[in-house]
């Protein structure tokens, strides 16, 4: 019978060649012993970035070695934070060794008085021999005989009995586990829709069987622990949902180097108790994997939820290796919401333009073309202070598009609404003139909709919501900045995004960005200047006419072909209205794919999108008696910028202002136009930051505000196409 243990190795790190030589000796060990060294070798700015890590390791230790040394009892970290934590678990019996490695005054210590140290006697290893020398290998060896020792004798105390075996390998009909029958639903919706259906139930109660003989568990830890094994297979494993592969990671459990730290993770939550303090390790393919597996997290949040589970995110830690945070929110591309399919796109487009025999269709070829290549792979919008981003607001996380990103939220936010840890982290990048920066990060995963359908419980107490707290949006398109004055809102997420995640809130379902990274906490940042994160730069603008909407002055300008703004729906439910009336026909954007996480690039990056939206602008301006009505030509052809990439245009500034303002270029370069009056067929915004007092029907049908909704009326838009085409 083979037997795992993880060691906790505490030292200073003025004696890492000690720790080094002592660690070594401790990984020798082996038939029937399996150990896991745990040594610290990070070095993090933040104590409390690492903590979390540090005290899993501390909890789930069956044997600690402390390395006695001066420097290891004058450091504040052991002294305040190591030494409670390890000396309480040996009052409940965990081995602790102390190793005297470099000679000190450690019979004044209290604590230490109680303990044999080792080498026996009064000299430390460093007076027996260079750390290398064959005494002091001599000394380790013989304490290496004697751990080995300990540990066997532990595991054997701990062993289940026979009866206890064999009531786990077989269980008694009469005794039915009812956690065992809800992780065995779990395991069957979730990772084997593979196997035939009438086996499914069959092969799910083998697998927990098999894991409660291995964990030696039962009941609610028992289901933790499948939990376990589930996450790590949807975060890890090359096929989640083969039968094959699933068997084979679990006869491997003992002796595979793939499945060891699950193994491992198994076997310390089955001694602790505490499976949520479970890390598992991802490299960059995390994002592509999460999002190839986006219906598998669903059923399994789904279940969950069905389970009556709080709170419903991964019940295991997540250590992402490294990834860009962004200040921005990704809209999901039409892509992704049609499942990479071309056609609803294809269809979409030839809709878009008129026939022949009323107009040229010149302009509603450019702006179709334009608007749905810059809707294919997802544009980010910019994170802004107004009432649509009360709330809880997603950063960016990953490596680009859609499918390499998933939205990073933050819950612990100070008395204005910033996230503590990353708002201070992504305000700097304006001074360093990029927009996203390279860090490791440790969180949980969440379902987006059934995390924004649940109310603030800071506000109310409760888990959800109710109808009559639903926020009017029309009194959301707040022109006061002043943070203090804002309304707190009734949902965990900001509308701005919830319009695109959570069908029951304001807006529209759109389950694309299901998946959730909820931040634990930022272990390092990356420095560096020359890396690549490509993301849209991108400016919208707004063809009107230069004389006002005639029935409503107020509104805005007058759009073209006489077509008008619609009223601004009393309920969400009723935006059906603002989607008939295809507010994007009149939206044209310009864009450039930008590396936004190096300066140098972005800075060329930024000044060509604004010499080719100015290229753009002026070939539909010399070419409008081809491209627009003639009564629309004899009005007066205009081109609002409404809002950009770094620009909201909802008269509040955004959250993240970038280094060199797309409008303020833009003023630049149209100030050394020869043609005037082309020049003063733009408008532009006079300052960095958003005027006050803009239109209403501009700030808020057209702000990027209130894009996303937008978006989701287009999406509603081709769906509505298609089903026609399937009707014909």
């Amino acid at each position: 019978m083979s037997y795992s243990a993880n060691i906790f190795v505490s030292y200073s790190h003025d004696d890492e060649s000690w720790c080094d030589a002592v660690a070594k000796h401790l990984r020798s060990l082996h038939d029937p012993l399996d150990v896991t060294v745990w040594v610290d070798r990070h070095r993090i700015r933040a104590g409390s970035a690492w903590l979390p890590e540090i005290e899993g390791a501390l909890a789930s230790a069956d044997l600690a070695i402390l390395l006695i040394s001066p420097a290891f009892l004058s450091s504040d970290f052991i002294r305040k934070t190591e030494l409670p934590k390890l000396l309480a678990r040996r009052e409940k019996g965990l081995p602790v060794i102390p190793i005297l490695v470099m000679p000190c005054s450690w019979k004044a210590i209290g604590w230490l008085q109680s303990h044999e140290l080792r080498p026996r006697g009064d000299h430390a290893l460093a007076e027996i021999g260079s750390v290398k020398s064959a005494a002091v290998n001599r000394q380790l060896g013989d304490l290496m005989d004697e751990i080995a020792g300990m540990l066997r004798e532990q595991a054997e105390r701990e062993a289940p009995t026979d009866g206890q075996a064999a009531a786990l390998a077989a269980p008694n009909p009469a005794q039915r586990d009812k956690h065992a029958e809800l992780a065995g639903a779990l395991l069957a919706v979730t990772l084997l829709e593979e196997v035939v259906a009438d086996q499914r139930a069959a092969f799910a109660a083998h697998i927990v069987q098999m894991l409660a003989k291995f964990c030696g568990l039962a009941g609610e830890a028992l289901f933790n622990a499948l939990r376990l094994f589930i996450e790590y297979q949807l975060l890890r494993s090359d096929a989640p949902t083969s039968a094959q592969a699933l068997q084979s990671t679990l006869d491997s459990l003992e002796d595979s180097d793939t499945a060891r730290r699950l193994a491992a993770e198994l076997k310390r939550g089955a001694k602790t108790g505490d499976f949520a303090s479970s890390l598992i390790d991802v490299n960059s393919l995390f994002f592509m994997l999460a999002r190839e597996r986006e219906s598998l997290w669903e059923r399994y949040f789904d279940e969950l939820q069905a389970f009556g589970c709080d709170p419903l995110a991964t019940l295991c830690r997540i250590r992402v290796k490294l990834g860009f945070v962004a200040p921005q929110f990704l809209v999901a591309g039409l892509l992704s919401h049609f499942e990479d399919d071309w056609r609803p796109v294809l269809n979409a487009y030839q809709h878009s333009i008129p026939s022949p025999r009323y107009r040229s269709g010149a302009f509603e070829s450019l702006q179709a073309s334009q608007w749905n290549c810059w809707l294919v792979w997802g544009p980010s919008i910019p994170i802004c202070r107004c009432a649509q981003w009360q709330g809880k607001f997603a950063y960016q996380y990953g490596y680009g598009d859609e499918n390499n990103s998933l939205p990073l939220v933050e819950l612990e936010a100070d008395t204005a609404g910033r996230p503590l840890t990353l708002d201070p982290v992504v305000t700097d990048l304006a001074a360093e003139g990029r927009s996203a920066k390279l860090m490791q990060i440790t969180g949980r995963l969440r379902w987006g909709p059934q995390f924004l359908g649940q109310q603030d419980e800071a506000d109310t107490g409760e888990g959800s919501w109710d109808d009559s707290e639903v926020l009017d949006l029309v009194d959301d398109l707040d022109r006061d900045d002043v943070e203090d004055d804002r309304q707190a809102r009734k949902y965990p997420m900001a509308s701005a995004q919830a319009s695109l995640w959570c069908g029951e809130g304001p807006g529209h379902a759109h389950h694309s960005d299901g998946l959730v990274l909820q931040l634990e906490h930022v272990d390092r940042e990356v420095d560096e200047a020359r890396v690549y994160f490509s993301a849209y730069l991108w400016m919208m603008f707004l063809v009107t006419v230069a004389a006002p909407d005639e029935s409503d002055p107020d509104v805005g300008p007058q759009l073209l072909r006489r077509k008008h703004y619609p009223p601004w729906p009393e309920e969400p439910a009723q935006r059906i209205r603002v989607r008939d009336a295809r507010l994007w026909e009149e939206l044209l954007p310009v864009f450039v794919h930008a590396n936004i996480a190096d300066p140098a690039a972005l800075h060329f990056q930024r000044r060509t999108l604004v010499a080719n939206a100015v290229q753009m602008l002026r070939q539909l301006w010399e070419r409008r008696a081809e491209c627009f009505d003639a009564d629309d030509v004899a009005m007066g052809i205009r081109f609002h910028l409404v809002c950009s990439s770094d620009y909201s245009g909802c008269d509040c500034e955004v959250r993240y202002p970038s280094a060199e303002p797309l409008p303020a270029l833009l003023q630049r370069q149209l100030a050394s136009e020869e043609d005037r009056d082309f020049a003063a067929a733009i408008l532009v915004p006079d300052s960095q930051d958003n005027p006050a007092g803009r239109p209403w029907g501009l700030a808020g049908y057209y702000s990027s505000c209130h894009l996303p909704e937008l978006v989701a009326d287009y999406f509603s838009y081709i769906d509505e196409i298609q089903q026609q085409k399937a009707k014909r």
